[in-house]
């Protein structure tokens, strides 16, 4: 007849017991897991296969202030046109060209800007109205109007833009143009948002 083994005051049987209950805890390392689901908050773009998502994206991006995404509809060989009463009044700003390395410097400092207070609700939203596509020229021109809370001081843009995109190589399509318009004295435009945070 086999003995019990019992070392100070354990029996093997309760060892043998606490081993399968340590070894039914763990996981095992070689089953596949359940993904888990990404962070909320995050923007989502769509393909850049048409003109019209290029548009969507950077209306998106520009409000979810996610600065790659948002410089990621314009080419390389990207242009920026303020409306001529901009040119003038920031001439310091937009006597040379506005290319994509002006537009990057532009989206880091007004985002880091607008992000700056986490606290102070910060707040960007673009609206687009009296929209048209012109196919010819592969142009959107549409009015805007922007609103930015920042530090609870609302700052409202508005105007014309026209949007000029092409599909380039890699098939997909970027805005390698924007041209402002002002269509009202003293207004707030895009060009003049772009002046004060370059």
């Amino acid at each position: 007849m086999m003995k019990k083994f019992q070392v100070s005051g354990f029996r093997f049987q309760d060892l043998k017991t606490l081993f399968l209950i340590i070894l039914a805890s763990c996981n095992n390392p070689f089953e596949t897991r359940t993904p888990q689901q990404p962070a909320t908050g995050g923007v989502t773009v769509k393909p850049a296969n048409t003109p019209e998502n290029v548009l969507y994206n950077m209306r998106v991006t520009f409000e979810a202030l996610s600065v790659q995404d948002y410089l990621d509809v314009f080419s390389d060989d990207f242009v920026f046109n303020p409306d001529p009463e901009d040119s003038i009044e920031y001439e310091d700003r937009f006597g040379s060209v506005w290319n994509k390395n002006r537009e990057i410097d532009f989206a880091n400092n007004f985002f880091l800007a607008v992000n700056a207070d986490t606290l102070a609700h910060n707040s960007v939203s673009v609206t687009l109205f009296k929209y048209s596509y012109r196919p010819g020229q592969d142009m959107y021109e549409y009015d805007y109007e922007v609103e930015i809370v920042i530090k609870e001081k609302l700052t409202v843009l508005s105007g014309r833009a026209w949007l000029f995109l092409r599909e380039y190589s890699d098939g997909k399509w970027y805005i390698y143009q924007w041209v402002d318009h002002r269509y009202e004295k003293k207004k707030i435009t895009w060009g003049v948002l772009r002046a004060l945070y370059i």
